[in-house]
């Protein structure tokens, strides 16, 4: 049926989704490269700041640094070798921080992107104090293809009335933003309430479907009016892609009170200490396991993961043996549930 990819983007969010209809769908972007550097790639590259994301630590006290954070997926490198796909069919931006878009002029000149998905957001960036460890090429890129100077590729806005043909042969919907939480967001200047939050349905074979959440950087605002208007949709999922990368962010959790979702999984925040005690067990994070592929089918999802120490050692303490590996994947299985 589909595969989910759920990249370890050093300190960022990139997750690809591959359809039954053999479309790619790919949510965010970051630490991508291709093979030409410019002089600006090659000093961001080679920045202190990049430096400090790699070798810092975000596993706390009693949890086992596995040290994922040290090799990075590139998600160009990766669509490439592992999924072998020149084209995406729909790119979603879910919100313009730069480490969600970290790469993207590099995607779009090594890939067809036939859709991309974007609000009509308001962000500037301070060129003149810009940080080392993002390219400014990047959001020089990003700003033509949000002010309509990019032609290649169909940009799209959309919210949560929105339906689509494609999104349904696909299984997707949208669950914010609203026009009003954009509104916000820009008299605000944050962005998170402004972020594409995405539910992925496919089918199972009992005529229900699974239930899995790509939450992007959504916070309270974003949570309310999901809970508000979407509620039969999102409660009790399988999967939950945690917003913020699962960081410990000043926010209300409430929302999990509905989705008590069966499998969290953490990407790589940019603090030390993820927010593992809000969230319900079961929880993986990028920062052990690497990358985690979910392969789901009509009866269960298999998750696994590239880090062969992680998988062996969580399955050695519930007692279940050792991990195979699965060569399409190039990954090790963890679990299953159905």
């Amino acid at each position: 049926m589909a595969v989910i990819h759920f990249l370890n983007v050093l300190e960022g969010d990139c997750n690809v989704i591959q359809h039954d209809s053999g479309r790619l769908t790919v949510i965010d972007v970051s630490n991508a490269f291709n093979d030409i550097d410019t002089e600006e790639e090659k000093k961001v590259k080679t920045s202190q700041e990049r430096e400090d994301r790699r070798l810092r630590t975000q596993v706390p006290t009693g949890k086992t640094d596995y040290k994922q954070k040290h090799n990075p997926d590139n998600p160009i490198q990766y669509i490439k070798e592992k999924i072998k796909k020149t084209n995406i069919f729909r790119f979603i931006i879910t919100h313009p921080d730069m480490d969600h878009i970290d790469g993207i002029k590099d995607l779009f000149e090594d890939f067809s992107i036939t859709n991309t998905w974007d609000t009509d957001n308001k962000v500037e960036k301070d060129m003149k104090n810009w940080g080392g460890g993002y390219n400014k090429e990047d959001w020089a890129f990003y700003k033509n293809l949000r002010d309509g100077k990019y032609s290649e590729t169909k940009r799209l806005t959309y919210f949560d009335t929105h339906d689509c043909i494609y999104w349904n042969q696909d299984n997707i919907k949208i669950l914010s933003p609203t026009p009003e939480l954009l509104k916000s967001a820009i008299e605000a200047n944050d962005y998170n309430d402004a972020s594409y939050a995405i539910l992925f349905t496919p089918p199972k074979k009992d005529g229900s479907c699974w239930k899995i959440l790509f939450a992007g950087d959504t916070h309270d605002k974003s949570w309310e009016h999901i809970i508000s208007n979407h509620k039969n949709v999102v409660s009790d999922i399988d999967v939950l892609m945690a917003p913020h990368h699962g960081r410990d962010s000043d926010r209300n959790y409430n929302f999990l009170e509905t989705l008590k979702p069966r499998v969290t999984l953490f990407g790589n925040a940019s603090s030390k200490h993820l927010a593992y005690d809000s969230y319900p067990n079961i929880r993986i994070t990028n920062n052990q396991a690497g990358y985690i592929i979910l392969d789901v089918n009509d009866t269960n999802i298999t998750f696994y993961v590239k880090n062969y120490e992680f998988a062996r050692d969580y399955k050695y303490k519930k007692g279940w043996g050792l991990p195979l590996k699965n060569v399409t994947f190039d990954a090790y299985g963890l679990f299953k549930i159905s």
